[in-house]
């Protein structure tokens, strides 16, 4: 089902030194990024799909265009190139994914609804139509295809009959050679539609074996179920949780899913057994959610808020307490998204239509295992006095090597509230002006590559 719209932002942003190395691949405008992934073969390869939009009250709308475009590094983001992915008249984008630097596979659909799965295995130079007596009907819209390798891919699309069976039921394909041939998977392998329920294009996630989709209510938007297979694709269970609006996994455990009550207020949903079951978490009250990503490997949290879909600031903040508390981090100053990351540190990015300057690559340069990300302790000397305090606070720190260190001031929602770096030192000083802030507790984070110290500062 072609989405509403899909705002996905992710700025990784507190900068000891620049998180996002940025890149301008030749464009033949200014485009929005609607979705980049990593290579499962390679994590050195990303390629993200782009599409025209036009800002109207301050939202985006999509434009039509003759091709979609595509965006590709192959040297672990040091370079992009760009190129066209024909998909009839009018293309609209569902998915990209790269399997290594030759072959890729996009999906999509024109404006006649017909749905386009295509390959590439000259490295987007050239692409060929598969499945093309798949999805039939306008009614069975592509929502992605994705490949684990060269051989093993899968294709879904929304609910639609069978020669063999009349009733509609979610339309996946699997194949094991490369996307010669295609295996629909029957309907006794799938939960049953439930009413006015449909995917979303673009809205799924993968680790390992197992695949995760998440769709929505036709009638009023809102999330309806997370399906997750094992296997490949060839069976699937679907657990009930309405906060799918935005999801993401860490392992083949631990996720969490966020849904939009109004403008201001996001309910989250954390998952510690694949999307079986759902445990509420404290609700986010910091604006709209940009996006929401768990981190591999660390189980960590991070977020993008807006109050605006084209002004800054884009509030990052990270839990590393699986939701239950946040922290911001970073100035809001880059507009990234659909972040996608193999690691804990390859990571890669793409920017949402600018309007002035050209779309922009990203490489992620930082580590976010390490200093404020890591929780590991670090070895320093901190005080901070007068502690109550009423106007100011002195803060000394000494360590027995010199760091890059991030000093942050966040108050008891998280809201940061002061950011200073100190390059290369084993020793600094510094003040914190606390005239302007109500009375209450705040944290103090004093952060390294190696690890960080943090105290609790309360104003008087």
């Amino acid at each position: 089902m072609k989405p509403l719209f899909l705002f996905l932002i992710l700025i990784f942003s507190f900068h000891l030194h620049a998180q996002w190395q940025a890149y301008e691949p030749a464009l033949p405008e200014p485009l929005g990024v609607y979705d980049l992934r990593i290579a499962g073969e390679d994590e050195q390869v990303a390629a993200a799909v782009a599409m025209k939009y036009a800002v109207t009250a301050n939202i985006y709308n999509w434009q039509s265009t003759d091709q979609l475009t595509f965006m590709k590094t192959s040297d672990g983001g040091n370079t992009w190139q760009s190129g066209a992915i024909l998909m009839g008249v009018e293309p609209y984008a569902s998915n990209i994914c790269p399997v290594n630097a030759n072959i890729l596979w996009a999906s999509g659909t024109d404006i006649d609804y017909a749905s386009w799965v295509v390959r590439s295995t000259d490295g987007g130079q050239s692409w060929e139509r598969f499945l093309e007596d798949g999805f039939f009907r306008a009614t069975s819209y592509v929502n992605f295809v994705h490949f684990w390798d060269e051989q093993n891919g899968i294709a879904v699309g929304d609910p639609a009959p069978s020669p063999t069976d009349p009733t509609p039921f979610y339309e996946i394909y699997t194949t094991s050679n490369g996307g010669q041939n295609w295996i629909r998977v029957p309907s006794a392998n799938i939960p049953p539609q439930q009413l006015s329920e449909f995917g979303v294009a673009g809205r799924y996630f993968v680790v390992g074996d197992t695949v995760w989709f998440s769709t929505i209510n036709s009638a009023n938007f809102e999330g309806l179920r997370l399906f997750r297979s094992a296997d490949r694709g060839l069976h699937w269970t679907a657990s009930a949780s309405p906060a799918v609006e935005w999801f993401s996994f860490a392992d083949g455990l631990y996720g969490i899913g966020a849904e939009h009550v109004n403008s201001n207020a996001v309910n989250l949903r954390l998952t510690t057994d694949g999307g079986d079951s759902w445990t509420d978490l404290p609700a986010l009250q910091m604006g709209r959610i940009s996006s929401l990503a768990m981190v591999p490997g660390s189980r960590y949290i991070l977020a993008t808020m807006r109050t605006s879909n084209i002004a800054p600031p884009f509030k990052t903040i990270l839990s590393t307490d699986l939701g239950q508390s946040w922290q911001e981090i970073g100035d809001g100053s880059e507009l990234a998204c659909n972040a996608q990351f193999a690691s804990p540190t390859v990571g890669y990015a793409g920017e949402w239509q600018p309007a002035n300057h050209p779309t922009r690559m990203y490489k992620y340069a930082g580590s976010p295992l390490s200093g404020l990300l890591s929780g590991k302790q670090l070895d320093a000397e901190l005080t901070v006095f007068p502690n109550p305090a009423s106007d100011f606070a002195s803060v000394h720190v000494k360590t027995a090597q010199p760091f890059d260190f991030l000093l942050l001031l966040n108050d008891a929602q998280g809201r940061l509230v002061e950011r200073q770096v100190f390059p290369k030192t084993d020793t600094f000083s510094t003040t914190l002006d606390l005239q302007a802030l109500p009375s209450g507790l705040y944290t103090l984070t004093v952060s390294t590559r190696e690890g960080a110290v943090v105290r609790k500062v309360l104003k008087q």
